[in-house]
C-alpha cells in the first residue's frame, strides 16, 4: 500500500506575530483560605473541575505592551541627548583649538576628529531608527483594522516628530562646522550662520535646504584652496591643516545629505502644519465677520 503526504501549511510565523504583538497570562488567582482535607467531600471533590467557577478564581489579564517602534523613539531620544553633549564638549574644544599658541596640538586634533566622527555616527543611527519607524505594521490579535490605523498613524506622527528634531540638531552641527572651517582659515562668517551655529534661529523648507547647498559650496571651495596651497607649499603643518579641513569638509557633505533625505518628513508635516495654522487664521477672520454681522442685525 501506497501512503501520500497530506499537504500542510505552517502558521507558526502569524502565532508568533500575534502573540508578539498581545500578550495575555494564563495564570488564574487562587482563593487564599483552603479548607482542610476532612471537610471536603469525596463524592464532590471526584466530580470538581480543574478551574473553579466560583468567583474567587479570576483571571488576571496583563496590560497589552507597547509597540516596538515605541522602543525605537527611546533609543532616537537618548542618541539625540548624547549628541547634544557631545556637541557641547566639542564646541570648547574648537574655542581652545582655534586660539594662536606655539605647542603641540596633535591630541587635540584627534580629540576633535573622534568627536566630530562619533556625533556624525549618532545621527546616521538615529536615521537609521527612524526610518524603521516608518516601516512599522501593526499586528492586532484579533484582527482590528481600526486600531491599526490609529496605531499606525501614531507611528507616523512620533516619526516626523523625531525627524523634525533630527534635523533641526543635524543643521545647528553643520553650521557649527562651517563656523568652525572658516574660524581656521581666517575667513569672516556670516550672522545668520553665527545664529544658527548658535541655536538661536533656525531655518526651515526652502531655507534651510539653500543653506544646505551653501555649505556644501564653502566647504568645497575651502577644500579646494587647501590643496592648492598644500601643493605650492608642502610642509607638515600645511598638510596636518589640510587634513583637518578635509574631515570638517566630509562631515559637512554627510550632514547635508542627512538633512536632505529627512527634509521629506519634515517638509511633509510642516505643509500640514501651515495647512492647520491657514485653517484657525480662517476661523479667526469668519469669526470676526460674524460678530460684526450681529452687530449690525441688532442695531
Amino acid at each position: 500500500m501506497s501512503s501520500s503526504t497530506p499537504t500542510t501549511r505552517s502558521r507558526t510565523s502569524l502565532f508568533l506575530s500575534y502573540r508578539d504583538s498581545r500578550t495575555r497570562s494564563t495564570r488564574f488567582s487562587r482563593p487564599r483560605h483552603r479548607p482542610a482535607y476532612d471537610d471536603l467531600d469525596p463524592l464532590d471533590d471526584e466530580h470538581q473541575g480543574l478551574i473553579s467557577s466560583s468567583p474567587s478564581h479570576v483571571a488576571v489579564d496583563v496590560n497589552e505592551l507597547p509597540p516596538q517602534w515605541v522602543d525605537l523613539a527611546d533609543q532616537v531620544e537618548d542618541l539625540l541627548v548624547d549628541a547634544q553633549s557631545k556637541i557641547v564638549s566639542l564646541d570648547k574644544l574648537h574655542s581652545k583649538h582655534i586660539l594662536p599658541g606655539f605647542s603641540d596640538r596633535t591630541q587635540e586634533e584627534r580629540e576633535i576628529e573622534a568627536l566630530t566622527t562619533s556625533v556624525t555616527k549618532d545621527f546616521r543611527r538615529c536615521h537609521f531608527l527612524i526610518q524603521k519607524i516608518g516601516s512599522f505594521q501593526p499586528h492586532t490579535f484579533p484582527p482590528d483594522p481600526q486600531s491599526s490605523r490609529n496605531e499606525l498613524h501614531t507611528a507616523k506622527n512620533v516619526q516626523r516628530g523625531l525627524a523634525a528634531k533630527l534635523q533641526d540638531l543635524s543643521a545647528t552641527f553643520r553650521k557649527k562646522q562651517r563656523v568652525y572651517m572658516e574660524k581656521l582659515q581666517g575667513q569672516a562668517t556670516k550672522n545668520q550662520d553665527l545664529l544658527v551655529a548658535s541655536g538661536a534661529i533656525s531655518l526651515k523648507g526652502s531655507e534651510g535646504l539653500s543653506a544646505v547647498d551653501d555649505d556644501i559650496q564653502a566647504a568645497t571651495h575651502t577644500r579646494n584652496q587647501s590643496m592648492s596651497l598644500v601643493h605650492a607649499d608642502p610642509s607638515a603643518e600645511l598638510r596636518a591643516r589640510d587634513r583637518e579641513l578635509t574631515e570638517i569638509a566630509k562631515s559637512i557633505a554627510t550632514l547635508a545629505e542627512l538633512f536632505k533625505d529627512l527634509s521629506v518628513l519634515v517638509i511633509d508635516q510642516g505643509t500640514l502644519l501651515d495647512s492647520v495654522e491657514y485653517n484657525i487664521e480662517r476661523t479667526a477672520v469668519d469669526l470676526e465677520e460674524s460678530v460684526k454681522e450681529l452687530k449690525v442685525a441688532t442695531k
